[in-house]
């Protein structure tokens, strides 16, 4: 579809000449079909959240756009065809054949519901499944599924950074350090696991949690006895409960463990990653309070 569509933003317009090599491309990868009129307010703004929506897909998801004003007799074909009753009209199709047919404007969310699964990887699909089973309470079950399939696919370094997750979340800290240390240090998504396994390595001595917040409730100006917590908190992934913490260090003593409450909330954003709206929220506290 080179010929028709563009590369960047994998939109095609759709006429007579290209309509079977769209219909065909959507053997390969979905394709979410747009039927509407430029001269109608409507039609504008559900293709701009369409195009937007496209674009959030990088490249899983083509939008074939059906100028219905320009090609009146195709899109009175595939109008009748599909049976969309109002434009705009959105038919996603998949494997050769329509999935979900939409008739007058729809929401981004009712959109995803049905793209979301056709256009997940098989390592996506697995992570889902990870994910649910964790959510449940059920890492053992993620853990086991994760390692037969894992039997089939040994090489695939995604799915191993997901398995150092689980066996962290398991506390099999000495099977996740044997993992870490065959991964490719550019693993994707290997920069979290490390450095939560470095948080565990932090407090392999310290007291345990009942106690520090025993220490506490004693004395809230007893730094060693809080910094230790926050570590146990991140760990236990309470990482705003563990910034908030460290904070309250930075803010009453900068000189303890020679700054050690700043560096290790710099540590904790590394953990939690780019855009994490936690890590987000506390660096600009930090910010606030340092200047």
């Amino acid at each position: 579809m080179a010929n028709v569509m563009n590369e960047q933003s994998f939109v095609v317009d759709v006429t007579e000449a290209n309509i079977q090599e769209v219909l065909q491309q959507s053997v390969e990868q979905p394709v979410l079909l747009y039927i509407g009129m430029q001269s109608d307010p409507a039609c504008s703004q559900q293709l701009g959240i369409l195009e937007a929506l496209v674009a959030s897909y990088q490249g899983k998801l083509i939008l074939a756009r059906v100028e219905a004003e320009a090609e009146q007799m195709l899109a009175q074909q595939l109008v009748n065809q599909l049976q969309v009753r109002a434009l705009p009209g959105q038919v996603i199709l998949h494997q050769g054949r329509p999935v979900q047919v939409f008739s007058g404007p729809q929401t981004e969310d009712v959109l995803r519901e049905v793209l979301d699964p056709l256009t997940m990887s098989p390592a996506d699909m697995i992570r889902q499944q990870v994910e649910v089973l964790m959510a449940e309470g059920e890492a053992g079950q993620a853990l086991d599924l994760l390692q037969n399939i894992l039997k089939d696919e040994p090489d695939n370094h995604g799915l191993q950074v997901l398995q150092v997750n689980l066996l962290l979340e398991l506390g099999r800290i000495d099977e996740a350090r044997q993992l870490i240390s065959v991964l490719p240090a550019d693993a994707e998504g290997i920069a979290q696991p490390k450095a939560k396994l470095s948080f565990y390595e932090m407090v392999a001595d310290a007291p345990l949690r009942n106690e520090l917040e025993a220490r506490l409730s004693e004395n809230e100006n007893d730094h060693e006895a809080r910094y230790q917590l926050a570590i146990r908190q991140v760990i236990a992934d309470e990482n705003e409960e563990a910034l908030e913490n460290l904070l309250t260090i930075v803010r009453r003593d900068r000189e303890f463990r020679e700054d050690g409450a700043r560096l290790l909330m710099l540590k904790v954003f590394d953990q939690l990653g780019q855009g994490n709206p936690i890590a987000k929220r506390y660096r600009g506290k930090l910010f606030g309070l340092m200047h």
